[in-house]
């Protein structure tokens, strides 16, 4: 499933939505923070290109990079983001 991290949905508290894009620091927090050789890899694409195809399994494996967020709202927003990406059923 595609997850394009320029175009992340943030609500506030009267519920109205902004878009923001959180491709080149999320990216950067992974390239700089993986220990893993498949999160290292995917730091590039969403750094690079913001959008790109993700699986369910990859999508959970990044949510703990969401803590280089400072502001919560933007934490949970791509994690929410991240933990709503679902392998399509065969």
């Amino acid at each position: 499933m595609k997850i394009d991290f320029r175009k992340i949905k943030v609500e506030d508290l009267a519920g109205n939505v902004d878009i923001i894009d959180v491709s080149k620091a999320f990216g950067n927090a992974i390239f700089n923070n993986a220990c893993d050789r498949g999160e290292f890899d995917l730091s590039k694409p969403i750094y690079h290109d913001g959008e790109i195809d993700i699986t369910e399994e990859q999508a959970k494996s990044l949510v703990k990079y969401t803590e280089v967020f400072k502001l919560v709202v933007y934490r949970e927003a791509v994690k929410n983001a991240l933990l709503n990406i679902k392998d399509e059923e065969k």
